[in-house]
């Protein structure tokens, strides 16, 4: 399972583990593990996702919760 967002600045993907844990992907690279897929989606919203150009923006069109991403199963 995955999620996808495009955004002006980059495409995220946030992908399921093998494992259970959540991968954040930024244009394609991994960056970041998370716990879950809400806190993968959350850390986009609040520029944390180990993305400089991302992180420092001014402004951002994220959604602060998952259900702004597109599932794809």
């Amino acid at each position: 399972m995955e999620y996808l967002l495009e955004t002006n600045t980059a495409k995220f993907e946030i992908r399921q583990e093998p494992l259970g844990m959540w991968d954040l992907w930024v244009d394609g690279i991994p960056t970041l593990a998370f716990e879950s897929a809400e806190a993968a989606a959350r850390s986009v919203y609040d520029q944390h996702t180990g993305y400089v150009v991302w992180d420092q923006l001014d402004n951002h069109d994220a959604p602060a919760e998952l259900d702004g991403w597109t599932l794809k199963e």
